[in-house]
């Protein structure tokens, strides 16, 4: 038994050691690759990379409060939250901000924020209370129905945006809920099923989609050609990375930051880590990220409380799906989707949403008399 505590400390020591050294990882990545476009829009280099501090350091808050409180607590305004989320979804279309053909982002005041991002912990959070019932079968679909619909009305929301890469990242966070769950794997599995149709259907209703699908599926790039149309983002991604050799440029020196490479600081801040750290940086970089991503998976597994179970491996899901997809991009095993690397791209919305689902995963599952008291799940929950 105490050996079994003592594997599960180190556990969670290890994944907030990782945690811990992407973050310095990202500050040093961003700090390189926003200098120039944060000297070129708003006449100061530091004005980006203060935005992307002030991100985690919000973002370090809300852990720090969450985690205090008992996961209980929050069941009582999970409700609200899910309202609040469907709202902010719904009103983009006429409210929010177009960039880059897709209306992803609202303006509150002076405030910028990803409604999409923030609404990954509330769906994590929601499929994991619903799938956490202690009365679940394993063909309970009144339950299958309950987990499913939130996510699902929330993501035919997003695919409007559009934003493939956040769809297809919820999608997958939500099926390994589910197969983490009491539930039968052939519910899941289904789903994925019919989530693989209707997102081929999807990309191969707009022309640019199906050319993007059509690019990366003949390897089109791979054969030199669009190189300064479809191809030309891979293109100088790949330049950049094979430029840094087997020590890289040095930290601060990326030449891709100077234009060539649009998105450097999100999308493609991996190619900036080859760029400035190498092979060997680039190798030490996914062996951290990897320590990440395993560590909550193995937490996940070890867990007993159903509900932390299924809710930390959401969150795996989420860093590992998102990780897959912007790493693969850069050197193109996979199609550009616009995906941010966890923990290390620019990304205030980003970057805090993931912190708050941080701090869910240590909520105190033993919860005081105070707690009992004022945080008893409502019956209709």
């Amino acid at each position: 038994m105490k050996l079994k505590i003592y594997f599960d400390e180190y556990l969670i020591k290890l994944n907030g050691i990782s945690v811990i050294l992407l973050l310095i990882f990202g500050v040093f990545l961003v700090s390189s690759a926003t200098a120039v476009e944060s000297q070129r829009i708003y006449s100061d280099s530091f004005y980006m990379i203060a935005n992307h501090g002030l991100g985690i350091l919000i973002g370090v808050g809300m852990f720090l409060l969450i985690k205090r409180f008992n996961y209980l607590y929050f069941f009582k305004f999970l409700t609200p939250l899910v309202l609040v989320m469907i709202g902010a979804l719904f009103v983009l279309p006429t409210m929010g901000v177009n960039l880059f053909g897709s209306t992803r982002w609202l303006d509150i005041g002076n405030i910028r924020i990803q409604p999409s991002e923030l609404a990954k912990p509330i769906i994590i959070l929601w499929v994991a209370r619903q799938l956490s019932n202690e009365k679940i079968k394993e063909h309970d679909l009144k339950i299958i129905w309950r987990a499913g619909f939130i996510p699902g009305f929330a993501v035919i929301l997003i695919f409007l945006q559009p934003d493939f890469g956040t769809t297809a990242t919820i999608a997958f966070i939500v099926l390994i809920q589910f197969s983490f769950s009491k539930i039968k794997f052939i519910y899941p599995a289904l789903f994925s099923i019919v989530g693989w149709f209707i997102g081929r259907y999807y990309i191969e209703s707009e022309f640019y989609r199906a050319e993007r699908l059509r690019v990366w599926s003949e390897g089109i790039c791979n054969q030199g050609q669009e190189l300064l149309g479809a191809c030309f983002q891979v293109h100088q991604s790949r330049i950049a990375i094979s430029s840094g050799g087997m020590f890289g440029l040095g930290p601060g020196t990326s030449r891709a930051r100077w234009g060539s490479l649009p998105s450097a600081y999100s999308d493609f801040i991996s190619a900036i880590i080859g760029e400035e750290y190498g092979f060997i940086g680039y190798l030490i970089f996914i062996f951290i990220l990897s320590v990440c991503i395993i560590s909550f998976f193995l937490i996940a597994v070890r867990e007993e409380n159903e509900f932390k179970k299924i809710f930390i491996s959401g969150l795996g899901a989420w860093v590992l799906f998102q990780s897959v997809l912007n790493l693969g991009a850069s050197v193109y095993l996979l199609p550009i989707t616009g995906i941010v690397l966890p923990f290390v791209s620019y990304g205030g919305t980003a970057m805090v949403s993931i912190f708050v689902a941080l701090g869910i995963c240590l909520l105190y599952t033993s919860p005081s008399p105070r707690d009992v008291e004022e945080s008893r799940m409502p019956s209709s929950a």
